[in-house]
């Protein structure tokens, strides 16, 4: 039975492609380039930012850690806070919550941020423990979880639920042998998308509360 939920953040709990996409526009042009088209800015959701930068735009490596500046510059001055909460997903926090389970955040955006994103959406309240990306990029997905699992002091991985809606949520939960759950409603699974279930895959959920299906 899983007491510990890790959830990932964009694309999970909180739609925040709006302010990804106009912080991402406007680094292009900074840089002088041309805004992006949307099948490229989707990209820039889930992976680390210089990940983001490098695979999705083809920036050259002396430009990325310009770029990265720009865009954290942009992003931290308001627009990291545009952006909806995805519908159920407060009720089902505050059930979660209400069973005593041990929530937390796993998420490749700056750790910083992510706490400060989710102060201003009233989700803070909900989670045990948040941890985020470094500014160099460093961590992997598999990196946050851990951290965030060991600030926990969790010692049976086999408890704990990993839930996300990108391929590098599910490889993140994989490579540490923790159970996983897909979300259909972000930017990696594309709706109606279903996981192949094997050996910790559970599945994919289309609503919030089927979530609590699997509890």
């Amino acid at each position: 039975m899983h007491d510990i939920i890790v959830f990932d953040m964009d694309g999970t709990l909180i739609d925040t492609s709006e302010g990804i996409f106009a912080t991402a526009n406007h680094t292009m042009k900074e840089l002088g380039y041309d805004e992006l088209p949307e099948a490229q800015l989707r990209k820039f959701v889930g992976p680390p930012l210089p990940s983001c930068f490098r695979l999705a735009c083809g920036l050259d490596e002396d430009e990325i850690v310009s770029a990265c500046d720009i865009y954290r510059d942009k992003y931290a001055k308001g627009n990291m806070f545009l952006g909806q909460i995805y519908p159920g997903i407060e009720s089902l926090l505050e059930t979660l919550s209400s069973r005593n389970l041990t929530l937390a955040v796993a998420t490749l955006k700056l750790e910083e941020m992510a706490i400060e994103i989710l102060k201003e959406k009233g989700l803070y309240k909900y989670f045990s423990i948040i941890k985020g990306a470094d500014r160099q990029g460093l961590l992997t997905k598999a990196d946050i979880i851990e951290r965030a699992l060991l600030a926990l002091k969790a010692e049976d991985y086999s408890k704990v639920l990993m839930v996300g809606d990108t391929p590098h949520d599910l490889d993140g939960a994989l490579s540490l042998n923790i159970d996983f759950i897909g979300v259909d409603w972000g930017f990696g699974f594309h709706k109606g998308h279903s996981l192949e279930e094997r050996e910790h895959i559970i599945g994919t959920i289309e609503y919030a509360d089927e979530l609590l299906t699997y509890l």
